[in-house]
């Protein structure tokens, strides 16, 4: 009977429903407390059909209330589909329903916003205002979502009836504003509006980046707006001219893209830092293995005088050789699981990869004393190693040198503008 009972949600069947209630008085209540993932109102209410919704309601207001497996009241799916008088039908008889909420911390009116059914809107606003103010996923507004999916309209009408000057500078869990979301989004239009509305343009998110900083990403963007900045010394350049737009935006605010840049400086160490202790452990275990039991080539016992001469010379190399590999690893590792300040500090980070080229470099030369002195391999890889190791290093201190000449240059340009500035000010 509950499957019949579906069968005519389904297709709005009034007739069948009171005919199946006739028969069972307690089929509704059954509904209610069984293992179902939606009621019939769910139902009906998602298909539109809006007399089966009325019959269910003036026979068991309290489905309601009742929500489905995404957590979803009848009202929450009637608002996503716009069906006005349903959701009036269902605001009748339960207009608490406005505050529950769904799996994603949605109440009726964020689910209204989001799908931009301004009718619906105004009558879940008339009925409970205060739903509007709740907040969602991530600390989010309902203004926060109709800027996220572009709801312009949405966003105007609630603007108007809940745009007090703190509910429209609310921040979410990453201090984003809605004037920050479009900024992102580059809604130009978006923007000016809410910029008009008194949307305040000069909170930061917990990046340090207004929205006017976050239009730096997208110059034809920035170009479209024209928004009035005070027009103190730093909005102008070192020769007393007012900047506008782009230069602005840069000129108060870092680029995305230097940040951008640090943050790829910063993963690049992190893997950097991962790569090194690996192959440090690496070189470590060899090292020590070579060094509790050295190869024949080294360590013979059965050889003439002068051979074992020889043989004491090279087992000599070997064990420096060796020595000097193991500890270099060990040095490697140590530094890296010291606890200090990597992640601030390069130099660091350079300092142990010169240790590794150390480290590398005795491993090698452990090998090479163990090959025949005649090989001409040896010899040939050898000259290869000292000449891929002098081309390293002579790479690095190209890198190095560009660094310093910007660097004086930076600071060069930076003593010239503040003496241009300090001239304009006198």
């Amino acid at each position: 009977m509950e499957s019949e009972l579906y069968k005519a949600a389904m297709r709005g069947n009034v007739h069948s429903l009171r005919k199946l209630l006739t028969k069972d008085k307690l089929l509704l209540d059954r509904i209610m407390i069984g293992n179902h993932i939606e009621s019939p109102l769910h139902i009906a209410a998602m298909l539109g059909h809006l007399e089966f919704v009325k019959e269910v309601l003036a026979r068991k207001v309290e489905l309601a209330i009742e929500q489905d497996s995404q957590g979803s009241t009848a009202l929450h799916l009637a608002a996503a589909k716009g069906y006005t008088k349903i959701v009036a039908s269902l605001l009748r008889v339960n207009p608490e329903t406005c505050f529950v909420c769904n799996k994603y911390e949605r109440n009726p009116l964020h689910v209204a916003a989001i799908k931009g059914h301004i009718d619906v809107l105004k009558l879940l606003i008339r009925e409970r205002p205060d739903a509007a103010r709740a907040v969602v996923e991530h600390g989010q507004t309902i203004l926060h979502l109709c800027v996220k999916h572009n709801r312009m309209e949405a966003l105007k009408f609630l603007m108007d009836n809940l745009g007090d000057d703190q509910f429209k500078n609310l921040q979410d869990e990453y201090g984003d504003s809605i004037l920050h979301l479009a900024a992102a989004n580059k809604q130009t239009k978006t923007i000016v509006f809410l910029i008009d509305k008194g949307v305040n343009p000069e909170i930061k998110n917990f990046k340090g980046f207004t929205a006017l900083g976050l239009l730096a990403q997208s110059e034809s963007a920035a170009s479209d707006i024209k928004v009035p900045i005070p027009q103190t010394l730093e909005n102008h350049d070192p020769y007393g001219q007012p900047v506008y737009g782009n230069n602005t935006v840069t000129a108060l605010h870092p680029l995305i893209g230097e940040e951008d840049k640090r943050e790829i400086k910063r993963k690049w160490q992190a893997n950097m830092h991962k790569t090194l202790i690996v192959v440090a452990a690496l070189l470590a275990t060899m090292s020590f293995e070579a060094g509790i039991t050295p190869p024949d080539c080294v360590h013979q016992n059965n050889t003439s005088n002068t051979l074992r001469i020889d043989l004491k010379y090279k087992y000599e190399l070997f064990v420096f050789y060796n020595t000097m590999s193991f500890i270099s690893s060990l040095g490697i590792i140590m530094v890296l699981i010291s606890g200090l300040p990597l992640k601030r500090r390069r130099i660091i980070t350079w300092i142990v990869m010169l240790i590794m080229w150390v480290a590398i470099t005795f491993t090698a030369a452990t090998y090479a004393i163990c090959m025949p002195e005649t090989s001409s391999v040896v010899d040939g890889a050898a000259m290869a190693w000292i000449g891929l190791i002098a081309l390293l290093f002579l790479w690095h201190v190209v890198r190095l040198i560009q660094k310093l000449v910007r660097k004086i240059l930076k600071f060069v340009r930076k003593a010239s503008t503040e003496g241009k500035l300090e001239d304009l000010m006198v």
